[in-house]
């Protein structure tokens, strides 16, 4: 049976975990890094991660359209000290048929419950539902903008609150805009919540909701002298704009291109930031995982 927009909205909002709203600031603390070894080949172009069950296990995706689940060994700090992956897969379109084409470029996901997913394209800009990472995909509906993205720089990133609202940002502004749109889904159409200015020629790549309610941006740039740099911008949210802007991190990652972003809670309900890297298929080229430990400052907006 097909799948109406409204009715996936109503089965978000109903399972999607409900952290507490407030209106705390944060810091990041770094806690590690765990380069994934050059023997798992199939593990490359990695443009989105879900990191669940207290960290332990983990769904990424790669812009070839293939899906992985794994899980994580950890120490007693939490720090990453191996892998495995225990099933993969490709991902299918809406008649259940392997993605193919211009249709395979899978950049962003976020989860219901951890186990049904909304999933971003590029190439052919859109976003599509997924009751499992098995299942046949339901296209969701476009917003006019979507024509305007560049091929290969649509929608990076995907998020949902704790009310079950789904938001979307693309790569970099559309067409002859400067600001990058925030844009929010209703459950039948797209509309254009807020914007925000773009910092420097870094361009977004990811974004998650922190407990509070306002979503951390996953943003990239390249430099011939140093590589790859990454930052995490903290865009402040109300129900109708967004009322500022917090830069939390910003740090040279060489040859590692942070694509994917993830937000987690430990055992003992510490919440934690993963972040992970497209390595493009370069067989001499590692794909990495940064962690940080997210803190709370106690300072009010």
């Amino acid at each position: 049976m097909a799948i109406r927009p409204l009715q996936i909205l109503f089965v978000l909002f109903m399972l999607h975990p409900n952290y507490s709203n407030g209106s705390e600031n944060w810091i990041l603390e770094p806690t590690g890094n765990y380069e994934i070894p050059l023997d798992f080949p199939q593990l490359g172009g990695l443009s989105a991660i879900n990191v669940h069950q207290s960290g332990k296990r983990f769904v990424t995706i790669s812009d070839k359209g293939k899906y992985f689940i794994g899980n994580i060994e950890r120490d007693n700090a939490e720090t990453i000290i191996d892998i495995q992956i225990i099933e993969s897969g490709s991902l299918l379109n809406s008649a259940g048929e392997h993605l193919s084409g211009r249709n395979t470029d899978s950049e962003s996901l976020t989860t219901i419950d951890n186990q049904a997913f909304f999933i971003s394209f590029e190439s052919n800009h859109r976003i599509m539902f997924h009751e499992s990472l098995q299942a046949p995909g339901t296209f969701l509906p476009k917003h006019t903008d979507f024509k305007k993205f560049s091929p290969n720089k649509g929608l990076e990133a995907i998020a949902v609150n704790s009310k079950g609202q789904i938001f979307a940002i693309p790569e970099e502004p559309p067409g002859e805009d400067v600001d990058f749109p925030l844009y929010k889904f209703n459950g039948e159409t797209w509309s254009i919540f807020s914007r925000f200015p773009t910092s420097g020629s870094f361009l977004v790549t990811d974004s998650v909701f922190l407990p509070d309610g306002d979503i951390l941006i996953l943003e990239r740039d390249y430099d011939w002298s140093v590589g790859f740099k990454m930052q995490l911008r903290l865009l402040h949210l109300n129900d109708h704009t967004i009322t500022g802007q917090t830069a939390l991190l910003s740090l040279n990652s060489g040859l590692h291109n942070h694509e994917g972003l993830s937000l987690w809670q430990n055992e003992s309900k510490q919440f934690f930031i993963t972040s992970i890297s497209d390595n493009n298929f370069l067989p001499f080229v590692t794909s990495e995982i940064k962690e940080f430990k997210l803190q709370k400052t106690n300072i009010n907006k």
